[in-house]
């Protein structure tokens, strides 16, 4: 980095490419002397056949090691600010036309997987000469424009700050500052009294469970017919009432192991969606998927009813839930499952999966005593 210019770069690097090509080519000479060697022929067909295969991959990581990808970055230098993406200039910004740089620390936590380094996002105050068209901004409702598809890291911060304080006013948000390091919400407490799954301070609920009261029932009314069919079997003489007793309980037995082979498959991984609620926020969870909200940003819930199935919606609390969570916007949809539908009215967000008997009981139960979030009422499809 000149003193006049900093990069900071997303371009893939190449290094990989490089030690695949070494790699490649070690075996071909491995492969390359058994064919030489006084091997069987058989050995030596396979060892040719293996020797060219890594002769073309080699080929293949070579030609991507000197061709390197399009560059990825966004720099900085003493006419502005550009954006090079895909090789090209998306966009550029004159320090003239703007009025304020602004780093502005995102939220974190929103899952147990992610690190727990800090990420920046770099929002534009723009002047009156900027041009506000350009591709890659996404609009803040106070007017800002933030750069939504480059995250600043926290030694990108250290860089950039001491370039940026000489040629344009410069502010840093820290977006964490709204959350309680120890918030009193009452959702994992309310919980514990009443029985529910509480795992290191996390209320789990099984979304698409089935209703364990019905559950419970079937379960001891068949017991009670199958050993009530026992008994008679067993204590009847006569050929047609035992033989109507054993056709009972094996019928039965079998409906018991189909039931229960259908419940614990929704227990499977693939098929299992879970609502994590924490102190902090909730998490849902299928298989491959996640959404994370923080408490805070969510002034009401309710249930929505949609052809029959119950979903979770959420109403955030201000505009900037889009900004902040651009991947989410599917979840405005009125139907889930069919892409076209209509978006919700309001601003709801509507969680992708049905929520059973069991599972809403359970969330409402668990969230009885939260006075953070809203309860509304149910909002039927027309």
């Amino acid at each position: 980095m000149a003193d006049d210019r900093l990069v900071i770069s997303r371009t893939p690097g190449v290094f990989g490419h490089l030690v695949l090509v070494v790699l490649f080519a070690t075996l071909t000479a491995v492969m390359t002397i058994a064919v030489v060697s006084d091997y069987q022929l058989a050995v030596r067909i396979v060892a040719g056949v293996l020797c060219a295969v890594f002769i073309y991959c080699g080929t293949i990581e070579f030609r991507n090691y000197r061709t390197p990808p399009p560059a990825d970055e966004l720099i900085f230098d003493p006419a502005g600010i550009r954006r090079i993406k895909g090789g090209v200039v998306a966009w550029s910004a004159r320090w003239e036309n703007i009025a304020q740089v602004i780093l502005s620390l995102e939220f974190r936590e929103y899952s147990p997987h992610r690190t727990a380094t800090d990420e920046f996002k770099l929002v534009i105050r723009p002047g009156a000469g900027f041009d506000a068209l350009d591709a890659g901004f996404a609009r803040e409702p106070d007017g800002d424009l933030q750069v939504a598809d480059v995250d600043l890291r926290p030694r990108d911060v250290e860089r950039l700050l001491p370039f940026l304080v000489k040629r344009v006013d410069v502010a840093i948000e820290d977006d964490n500052t709204a959350v309680r390091p120890v918030p009193d919400e009452p959702v994992v407490e309310t919980a514990r009294e009443e029985d529910l799954d509480v795992v290191d301070d996390v209320v789990k609920i099984h979304v698409n469970g089935w209703d364990k009261r019905k559950l419970w029932v079937f379960r001891f009314v068949s017991l009670m017919i199958e050993v009530t069919a026992l008994v008679v079997a067993a204590a009847t003489e006569g050929t047609s009432v035992r033989v109507g007793a054993l056709v009972v309980l094996f019928v039965l037995f079998a409906v018991t192991m189909v039931v229960e082979g259908l419940e614990g498959g929704t227990h499977d991984k693939k098929r299992k969606v879970v609502l994590e609620l924490r102190p902090r926020g909730f998490y849902f969870r299928t298989y491959g998927t996640f959404v994370g909200v923080w408490w805070h940003e969510i002034d009401a819930v309710r249930w929505g009813v949609d052809h029959g199935s119950t979903y979770l919606d959420f109403l955030p609390g201000s505009d900037m839930f889009a900004i902040r969570h651009p991947q989410l916007t599917e979840l405005t949809r009125s139907n889930p499952y069919d892409a076209e539908s209509g978006s919700l009215a309001g601003g709801w967000y509507r969680l992708a999966r049905p929520f059973s008997v069991n599972a809403r009981r359970e969330f409402e139960r668990s969230m009885r005593r939260s006075e953070r979030v809203e309860f509304r009422e149910t909002a039927a499809s027309r």
